[in-house]
């Protein structure tokens, strides 16, 4: 296949995506939904927006006669990259999630908050049926922090004490991210990017469970499972897909119950009452996946990253 001819298939991938978009964005336009967004965005601390508290419930409780009792329960994808840090482009990892009818999803760049802000913009302006939770994968100096529900950035290079301390000075909540990566991938990249047993003296309010990773990192998955089972407090756990490539978002998911939109999913993450899980990946699924880490990979011996 030339190069026009990809082109054009992916136009028309891209249209088809688009059409599944338009026939399931919320029916309803209520105006103040935007107005009431632009206040909320002014705050330096997170707070939910009337769209982000009521479209949830109304969707889902439609099936139940519209009883406002019904616990649900819902879906979120809560580690998503963007081409904010190294992930794929914005839009199509918004059409990807609408798609598979997530109904939240946390862009956590690295060390950047910018795609996950305007992430929430559209997500308003659109009317998409998502929620968008602004976050940060922060490179901290003992491992990669989930900082969600936050408005503004917080310094790489801190110690994992440090950085849940800022995350919890402006209101949001800690991840601890894969927590127990392999070593040969910090190596590699030389970085460190699990907090391993910082888990038990760090007050995470989460761990990062269910990172889904195709073949033998599902070892480590289990590590994280049975470690937290070990932690004294009540911790919740979390699921996220770490995708970076955009067909990958809700390969990890999080399952939380209530009928207030992502306020269910913030206090449900603060009361240990999450759970996470991981995807079947394909054959196809995972070519790509390993196709993209290995150039990542080349890239980095090769001094190109």
């Amino acid at each position: 296949m030339d190069s026009n001819q990809t082109r054009n298939a992916e136009q028309i991938e891209t249209k088809a995506h688009e059409v599944k978009v338009e026939n399931r964005i919320n029916i309803r336009r209520n105006d103040d939904y935007l107005e009431d967004f632009e206040q909320v965005a002014k705050r330096k601390k997170w707070n939910p927006s009337k769209y982000e508290k009521e479209f949830l419930p109304n969707m889902k409780l439609a099936g139940f006669g519209g009883k406002e009792d019904i616990i649900l329960q819902n879906t979120a994808d809560l580690h998503v990259h963007t081409t904010w840090s190294d992930g794929d482009d914005l839009e199509k990892v918004l059409l990807s999630a609408v798609d598979k009818g997530l109904d939240a999803i946390a862009i956590t760049d690295h060390d950047e908050i910018g795609g996950a802000l305007l992430a929430r913009r559209i997500v308003h302006e659109r009317r998409l049926p998502l929620a968008i939770i602004p976050g940060i994968e922060i490179s901290s100096k003992h491992g990669h922090i989930g900082g969600l529900f936050l408005t503004q950035k917080i310094p790489a290079g801190m110690s994992a004490q440090e950085t849940v301390k800022a995350i919890h000075e402006l209101g949001g909540v800690a991840v601890a991210h894969h927590p127990f990566t392999p070593r040969f991938l910090e190596f590699i990249f030389q970085e460190r990017w699990g907090v391993r047993e910082l888990i038990h003296s760090v007050p995470f309010d989460a761990m990062e469970c269910y990172n889904s990773v195709p073949g033998s990192g599902i070892r480590y998955n289990l590590k994280a499972i049975k470690a937290s089972r070990t932690i004294r407090k009540r911790i919740a756990i979390t699921g996220g897909s770490d995708a970076h490539q955009a067909r990958f978002v809700g390969m990890g998911m999080t399952y939380f119950p209530g009928n207030e939109g992502v306020l269910s999913l913030y206090n449900g993450i603060l009361n240990g009452l999450t759970q996470g899980a991981a995807a079947y990946w394909t054959a196809t699924d995972k070519y790509f996946y390993y196709q993209n880490l290995f150039k990542e990979i080349m890239l980095k011996i090769l001094g190109l990253k």
